[in-house]
């Protein structure tokens, strides 16, 4: 049994390229654990020379950057409705049958599958429950159900394991080692409980892999899936068309090869239809024609040709060429950024120390006071840039509220008709018979949360356009008190250091030292995931904290409202039944009328309380962003004049307590900057080269 064919079956290119972006990931991991380390032992020099830098933060940084980068973990979450074979697919691409897949819904637990050593399986609670570790086997056993058991409790949309958070598999496969990690997920619309355990999954994950069908051409929960929680949320998204291998063997014939090429064109375009939105410069490395079940057996049989023929094989390509390529090259350069801008903190610093060295302590001491001026004036920069970030966030907080409210209300105006398009396959006639109503009510919920899905899915675009544009004005405006900050710089650097040549013989030139300009641009990159510079863009901090939102609106006004309205809309619809067209041929049409008109009726009773009480739930949400956004701008600012005033009083202690080697601190200072340039240099040379691959 094969246990590597995710390597074994890739081409050599592929390989050397998979292999070559780890070497380069741990290659850069240590230049910023070597910048760190040097940076670190430099500042517990100067502790005893001319005073540290203050670069602590600028030394953890460096470290989380590297520790990340060593880690490279790269999350991918498994996605696609019931039955669709995500757990064979997965056995498939790992080479064993780790998961359970003969069962329904195929996946008990949501699974996380990642690197270790041996093979063992930790069980995770949500409670305070202590994980609970057990052999693959036990797994197996103990978390598999059978079907009519699983479609007993998906009628009470209970889960199998309502205790359990998830399971983690832990397995030696060459794959996982580098750092991957697959999370299997539920079906969608499961139950309202895994729905939101997968979509917290999806705001921690870096792509997501959706299986489909070949026989069933991307259903309506599946657009709507792929619509409502999927779409520009910054992921790279993989379709796999599973049991691709059904098509010939649907046909009348199967060995009619032009029945076969017309139904194979048929489906390729309309799988087309739907999902080239979602990947239209790429399709044809994101979409792939498979069969799971084929490459599984291929596998345990060691059948290379069947293999071949599975499509399996062309897709793990596609993913190593992926992970080798796109995702490596964003981290080596997002490891880059940070390491030039600690270097440039670092010559900041130093340029702003040399000159003072050899100043007298008494006339040091007047120059730090005749700024301190200078530094009230930052930090009213400081507060104005706050005032002016919560001024738009109180604003945007209340309009997108006042919005989202309006919009609820009207929902009423146009119920019917987008209930319907929400709910097409729903069987009214269930609702008479008393044998099949927890049935019938188990399925209207889920058509209820469907079009609720929709509804806010509309509203989000709306509101995606208005919070995207305060998001750039405040990046227009930031500009605006930057030039004013480094106005200010300017004005200390000139009573520091004036028309100063320092030790080395170099002249201090203000031009050239821009200090806050890229601060300030790390700052707004340092908020979780940047606008990119995009007006009338969510940046993914805001889609994840509304995705988490408008999940929670669904499930509250799903489980509070259709519960409570739905019995008194069943007395209505009987009498109304009872006391007029009995049964009849049409009764069908009849029930389904009258059932959406009652809904329709009791739902408007909701509407004003919905509004109110989830109104207030989104400008809760509105406002959390603005708040992170401002937490991560002002310390950022609040971390720039602790660090100047920490080098000058620092100076000045170092200075009362001993006599400063002027020429010997200036070279360890000189070789500091230096030595990180050199090193940034290296991380540059090998990221540049790597881009030009």
């Amino acid at each position: 049994m094969s246990t590597s064919l995710e390597l074994a079956q890739l081409s050599a290119t592929s390989r050397a390229q998979f292999d070559q972006a780890q070497q380069l990931r741990q290659q850069v991991a240590h230049h910023l654990g070597s910048m760190a380390e040097t940076l670190a032992t430099a500042e517990t020099e100067g502790a005893t020379a001319s005073g540290q830098l203050s670069m602590a933060k600028q030394v953890e940084t460096l470290n989380n950057v590297s520790r990340t980068l060593k880690q490279g973990t790269f999350r991918l979450v498994v996605l696609g409705d019931l039955k669709r074979g995500k757990s064979t697919l997965l056995n498939a691409l790992l080479g064993e049958r780790l998961l359970p897949s003969d069962v329904n819904p195929c996946t008990a637990v949501l699974t996380v599958l990642k690197y270790g050593p041996h093979k063992q399986v930790t069980i995770h609670h949500l409670d305070d429950t202590p994980p609970k570790q057990l052999d693959l086997e036990t797994f197996k056993q103990t978390y598999t159900i059978d079907p009519d058991e699983a479609k007993a409790l998906a009628s009470q949309d209970k889960a199998a394991f309502p205790n359990v958070s998830h399971a983690e598999i832990e397995y030696p496969i060459p794959l996982l080692q580098q750092g991957l990690e697959l999370i299997d997920t539920p079906g969608l619309n499961d139950t309202e409980a895994r729905n939101q355990l997968v979509l917290n999954y999806l705001q921690d994950c870096h792509a997501v892999l959706f299986v489909l069908d070949a026989t069933q051409p991307c259903t309506l929960d599946e657009r709507r899936y792929l619509q409502n929680f999927l779409k520009d949320r910054g992921l790279a998204l993989f379709f796999l068309i599973n049991a691709w291998d059904k098509v010939q063997s649907n046909l009348i014939n199967p060995e009619d090869a032009e029945a076969l090429a017309t139904a194979e064109a048929k489906l390729r375009e309309a799988f087309r239809s739907h999902l080239a939105d979602y990947c239209p410069t790429q399709y044809d490395q994101r979409v792939f024609e498979v069969s799971g079940l084929q490459a599984l057996r291929s596998q345990l049989q060691n059948d290379p040709a069947t293999l071949a023929n599975s499509g399996v094989p062309d897709f793990l390509e596609s993913l190593c060429q992926f992970l080798a390529q796109d995702r490596v090259q964003a981290e080596l350069d997002f490891a880059l950024h940070k390491a030039r801008t600690v270097h440039q903190q670092v010559w900041a610093s130093v340029t702003r120390r040399l000159p003072l060295l050899d100043e007298d302590l008494d006339p040091l001491k007047q120059k730090i006071t005749s700024i301190q001026s200078e530094f009230e004036q930052l930090q009213s920069i400081r507060d104005a840039f706050q005032a002016k970030i919560r001024q738009t966030r109180d604003q945007q907080a209340q309009a997108i509220s006042d919005s989202f409210r309006a919009y609820i209300l009207n929902l009423e105006a146009t119920f019917e008709t987008d209930f319907v398009e929400s709910q097409p396959d729903l069987e009214f006639l269930e609702f008479l018979d008393k044998n099949n109503r927890a049935m019938f009510y188990t399925t209207f919920k889920r058509a209820f949360e469907r079009y609720m899905n929709d509804r806010l899915a509309a509203w989000e675009f709306m509101a995606k356009q208005d919070i995207g544009k305060a998001f750039a004005d405040l990046n227009d405006a930031a500009d605006d008190y930057r030039v004013a900050y480094e106005q200010v710089v300017e004005v200390m650097n000139d009573k520091l250091l004036g028309d100063r040549f320092y030790a080395a013989g170099h002249r201090y030139n203000p031009k050239k030292v821009e200090i806050w300009t890229d601060a300030l641009k790390d700052v707004f990159d340092a908020i979780p995931d940047n606008l990119n510079g995009a007006v009338g863009q969510f940046n993914e901090f805001w889609q994840r904290v509304m995705q988490s939102v408008l999940a929670y609106v669904v499930i509250v006004i799903v489980l509070q409202v259709v519960g409570l309205f739905f019995s008194s809309m069943a007395l209505s619809i009987f009498a109304v039944i009872l006391a007029g067209a009995g049964i009849v041929a049409g009764q069908a049409e009849y029930v389904r009328q009258e059932f959406l008109s009652k809904t329709r009726q009791e739902f408007a009773k909701y509407l004003p309380q919905i509004a109110n009480e989830q109104g207030s739930t989104i400008q809760q949400a509105v406002q959390k962003c603005f708040d992170t956004y401002e937490v991560e701008v002002i310390e950022q600012i609040n971390q720039d004049i602790a660090r100047r005033q920490g080098e000058l009083n620092n100076l000045v202690a170092q200075k009362e307590s001993h006599t400063i080697q002027v020429e010997q601190e200036s070279q360890r200072l000189q070789t500091l900057e230096e030595s990180l340039a050199a090193m940034v240099q290296e991380m540059q040379s090998v990221v540049e080269n790597r881009a030009r691959v």
